[in-house]
């Protein structure tokens, strides 16, 4: 590479150092996927009690008991690990805007852009000399502030571009899908709500074994059991889709961006 425009590349970097809009965006991108996955929390917390509500009633035949609600036990399992996931997903993000935190704190920043504007100024001022038969070469001081220089770009632009590239990323292939499906398991929540609170909060009067049998199942045909069976599929779709959806975006996206600043790092030392 061209020694000035080496210098020329180490300039930039020591300004944008300094630029707070791309950090604004960046934290901007992660609250509102912190926002989301909250959100997707909280509503799988709440699927998970209504059922687990569900799974509580009891059909009481003096005699013996029968417990409709234990069908919904796949269902139950399956939310009770959605919501790990959405903790995992959470704990991400707050990770991500920690380190995003740090990395705009001043010290990062000033470190950042006193490296680069000094290894700018020794390869400005050094003589051009040859390595191994293959590079130019530096004099081992110049070398030795363009590895600092690198190592404060890192510092200070890895994290942030990472969060930068997995917003847009996300904001252009997820967030349709994602909001589409919440509302879609949000609504299945409030509908299991409404048959729980139905079903467990309503009177027994005082009638004969075979009426309250016969009245508590015509209570749940049509009930809690019907309706989960019946959107069980429905509610398994979204979930997965869900899930999918909050691992590719906290997960998958800032890992693969993160190689890729992390290749362009390498790539830009070996051009020493």
């Amino acid at each position: 590479m061209p020694r000035i425009l080496l210098v020329a590349i180490l300039v930039v970097m020591a300004v944008l150092a300094w630029w707070e809009m791309p950090q604004q965006w960046a934290l901007d991108f992660l609250d509102a996927t912190l926002g989301q996955a909250f959100s997707a929390f909280a509503i799988a917390k709440g699927l998970n009690a209504t059922i687990s509500v569900l799974q509580s009633s009891t059909i009481d035949l003096q005699v013996f008991q029968v417990s409709p609600g234990e069908a919904l036990d796949p269902a139950n399992d399956m939310i009770e690990r959605f919501s790990w996931v959405m903790f995992a997903a959470t704990g991400s993000l707050a990770l991500q805007k920690l380190l995003l935190g740090i990395s705009g704190s001043l010290i990062i920043k000033a470190f950042a852009s006193g490296a680069c504007l000094l290894a700018a100024l020794g390869l400005l001022t050094g003589s051009r000399q040859s390595v191994d038969g293959m590079h130019p070469r530096q004099r081992w001081w110049q070398v030795a502030i363009l590895r600092v220089a690198l190592w404060g770009i890192a510092l200070r632009f890895a994290v942030l571009s990472v969060a930068l590239a997995s917003g847009a990323a996300g904001q252009a292939f997820l967030d349709d899908s994602r909001d589409t499906q919440m509302a879609q398991l949000s609504v299945t929540q409030q509908q299991l709500a409404e048959v729980a609170d139905k079903q467990v909060g309503g009177a027994h009067e005082e009638r004969s074994w075979w009426q309250q049998f016969k009245g508590s199942m015509e209570g749940w045909v049509g009930g809690p059991i019907t309706s989960v069976t019946q959107g069980f599929d429905a509610m398994t779709d979204k979930v997965i889709d869900l899930t999918m959806l909050f691992i590719t975006q906290t997960v998958l996206f800032p890992l693969g961006f993160l190689w890729v600043a992390l290749r362009l790092l390498r790539g830009l030392a070996r051009l020493q």
